[in-house]
């Protein structure tokens, strides 16, 4: 065997041989599915079923899409549900200049990754993900769900609720809880966002080597007031709202569900086609 391909080329051969047979993976993303459906249903298309079917039936074209070009091509193509940094603000800019500020579309300057609920709006955890739980099924590439919450630490259970919840229903979830940090006054939680950064709500510090502002961009953890972000990508970090408010911390028990070992999961839902 040599390494991962269980094959040793001879240094006139091409490494495309190494690609065939579906070794290897081109991946199709994609980001502005809430606006595409926005464009056609309007700005509050997100409890439309038929909005919400034609969603759907564009992620399954690309997907189809994507297995047509790998049986003609014997490469591997997989969709990818694209969690963008800088496409998130060039596609939306290229797009104002071409056809001018569009309500909830260019007009907010960036585009929602993949197919990701509007930031804008205050779905709860379990609307959010109700709602995106369709598509990954057609993202053979890869994809991620996240919520964003308050600061939990005094109800960690209202969070466990929602994990529970899930467990069953989802295969990759980010958790964004607030967990920024000023050096100088010692404030903890979530500092405020300005056009340029963010800063201690506290005391107005914004220096990155005084503070620690973490933020989930394109999947990972980043410090945006050490590595600071393209302007799309920032106007959507500010721009986005809690999934999850105070009632439902404050009645968490409700949502939580008694606790299964995964055979008893495994039991109840039954074999998984």
């Amino acid at each position: 065997m040599y390494g991962a391909f269980g094959k040793r080329l001879k240094k006139t051969d091409s490494i495309d041989e190494l690609f065939k047979n579906e070794r290897a993976t081109v991946s199709l993303g994609y980001i502005g599915l809430y606006e595409v459906c926005t464009s056609f249903f309007g700005k509050s298309w997100e409890d439309n079923n038929q909005a919400h079917d034609f969603a759907e039936e564009i992620v399954k074209k690309m997907h189809d899409k994507c297995a047509q070009w790998a049986k003609e091509s014997g490469y591997h193509y997989s969709l990818y549900s694209t969690p963008a940094e800088s496409l998130t603000d060039t596609f939306c800019r290229d797009d104002l200049e071409k056809f001018g500020a569009i309500p909830d579309i260019t007009e907010k300057e960036y585009y929602t990754n993949s197919f990701h609920y509007d930031v804008r709006k205050h779905p709860t955890p379990f609307e959010k993900l109700s709602f995106e739980e369709v598509f990954p099924k057609y993202a053979s590439g890869g994809f991620i769900h996240y919520c964003e919450y308050p600061n939990l630490r005094q109800n960690p259970k209202a969070l466990e609720a929602v994990w529970d919840w899930a467990y069953d229903h989802v295969g990759y979830l980010g958790t964004n809880t607030s967990i920024d940090q000023c050096f100088e006054c010692g404030f903890k939680g979530e500092f405020k966002a300005t056009a340029r950064g963010f800063v201690c709500p506290q005391c107005g510090n914004h220096d990155p080597q005084t503070c620690d502002v973490v933020k989930r961009t394109c999947g990972y953890l980043g410090n945006p007031q050490q590595r600071p972000m393209i302007h799309g990508r920032h106007v959507e970090i500010a721009s986005r709202k809690k999934n999850m408010n105070a009632e439902m911390i404050q009645h968490a028990a409700k949502y939580e569900r008694a606790k299964q070992s995964d055979s008893q999961r495994m039991v109840e839902r039954g074999p998984q086609s």
